[in-house]
């Protein structure tokens, strides 16, 4: 497992640095600056707000200085939130996006993994008809449509739930979390399905139920974890979706998470936060995806030699 390990991140660290690289160039290439506002400001206090961001630096050296900062963990100074630096607007946002996503994916691998079971254990009857059926409408349903349609029915229509910002308790957090998972739990269902219908007809578990074992306890016991292999392979992109997801929603609802702070930062041409938020989704993204290479592993150890 360590080898699979050390093999992960001598990959992933040329990726990170890659997708810094040309996140940094795109944002500087993009028309438009952070100081064009609908108010013009003269050339000598553009050029001086030039010379205090660096921004008068070859591209290049600009670059290299940026990618020295933040191996110190400095992301600079907004160009838009002016008494803050970058570093404390994400200290700020972060937790309630982690709090969304991690909400999220465990509601949408419960949902996907038990809606999955059930299937198998009904297969080619009605109610594994029914719940493969919701599962590929769940899938084909992104969270940027969910999202405004649950908080349209259950927020504005029933009035059951906040459809913006933060209330009291924890009632806000209902619909923007089950717009994330809703998605990623119709595919899980489709994935512990498949998975169990290919184990269930093998020898081993044929030899189970002639033993007298009943069905649930063979399915948890013998046929789960090889079912779940494709799942765990999906994990890592799923948990990717989430976060990018969640970008919208929190849109979406009004949440001062990540996403906020993202869009606001890409309007306003504020680089040094954008750049912050690219550079730490990507590591979370490399992060979860080195955790489902580690699931895999566990589930199928005959994967750690590829």
């Amino acid at each position: 497992m360590g080898r699979l390990i050390l093999k992960r991140l001598g990959t992933a660290i040329p990726t990170l640095l890659a997708i810094i690289f040309l996140s940094f160039v795109m944002m500087r290439l993009a028309p438009g600056g952070p100081f064009d506002g609908e108010r013009p400001i003269s050339d000598e206090l553009r050029q001086s707000l030039n010379a205090a961001y660096g921004l008068d630096l070859p591209i290049i050296q600009q670059f290299f200085l940026y990618l020295g900062n933040i191996a110190q963990g400095d992301f600079g100074p907004s160009m838009v939130y002016r008494d803050f630096t970058v570093g404390q607007l994400v200290g700020q946002s972060l937790p309630l996006s982690l709090m969304l996503g991690g909400y999220a994916l465990l509601l949408s691998s419960a949902l996907g993994i038990f809606s999955g079971i059930a299937s198998a254990l009904y297969a080619g009857k009605l109610p594994d008809k029914i719940m493969m059926g919701a599962a590929t409408i769940l899938t084909a349903l992104p969270s940027f449509v969910t999202g405004p349609l649950l908080a349209m029915i259950f927020g504005l229509w029933l009035g059951w739930f906040p459809v913006s910002g933060q209330g009291e308790g924890h009632l806000w957090l209902i619909l923007p979390v089950i717009s994330l998972a809703l998605p990623i739990s119709g595919a899980i269902a489709k994935l512990s399905r498949a998975g169990l219908a290919s184990i269930l007809p093998q020898d081993h578990i044929r030899a189970a139920r002639a033993r007298g074992i009943d069905e649930w306890r063979i399915i948890t016991r013998h046929a789960l974890r090889p079912a779940l292999v494709p799942v765990a392979s999906y994990l890592g992109p799923a948990a990717a979706g989430l976060l990018t997801g969640a970008v919208v929603i929190e849109t979406v609802f009004g949440l001062p998470g990540l996403g906020r702070y993202f869009v606001q930062g890409a309007l306003n041409r504020d680089y040094p936060l954008v750049l912050a938020v690219v550079i730490l989704y990507a590591g979370l993204i490399i992060l979860f995806n080195l955790c489902a290479d580690l699931i895999y592993g566990w589930l199928d150890p005959r994967s750690r030699q590829l």
